[in-house]
């Protein structure tokens, strides 16, 4: 008998040439994300992990005004038209999942659980990477392409 969530897992492929149409609505992409996130599993149910979901002008901004800009700073002018192009496929998606760890909680659980402190900034890492990987198998069963990197 088949396991449903080994086939999603098996479903799940990084989609390198994606492009901005969504086969979701925006408001049901945001919907998935969140209750992805809010049921990914965490240590002492610290739910440490947050999510920015932009759309729009706020993506295009991200990856060619910011990243872009920081990047052909520190990158190498010699290299940088490949950086620029990868740059350039990652905003030619829909939008951007940005992932963050809530430092706070974890702080206050290492002053809460001082035996476990060095230990809550790793766990809050691990649920972070279980909360991208639940998002990228939401996403899949909508046939969302994505990659970790942008979202078609």
């Amino acid at each position: 008998m088949p396991n449903k969530f080994i086939e999603m897992m098996k479903k799940r492929r990084t989609i390198y040439n994606i492009d901005n149409l969504l086969p979701i609505s925006e408001e049901r992409l945001i919907t998935l994300v969140k209750e992805a996130v809010k049921a990914t599993p965490s240590s002492f149910n610290s739910q440490t992990s947050l999510v920015v979901i932009l759309f729009g002008d706020e993506h295009k901004k991200l990856w060619h005004n910011i990243t872009k800009e920081t990047l052909k700073e520190i990158v190498a002018k010699e290299i940088f038209t490949t950086t620029e192009k990868k740059i350039d496929s990652f905003a030619a998606g829909a939008g951007t999942v940005l992932f963050f760890e809530e430092q706070n909680v974890i702080e206050q659980l290492q002053q809460k659980f001082p035996l476990y402190a060095d230990n809550f900034p790793v766990w809050s890492e691990q649920s972070s990477g279980m909360a991208q990987y639940a998002v990228w198998i939401s996403l899949a069963q909508e046939k969302v392409g994505a990659s970790l990197q942008r979202l078609c």
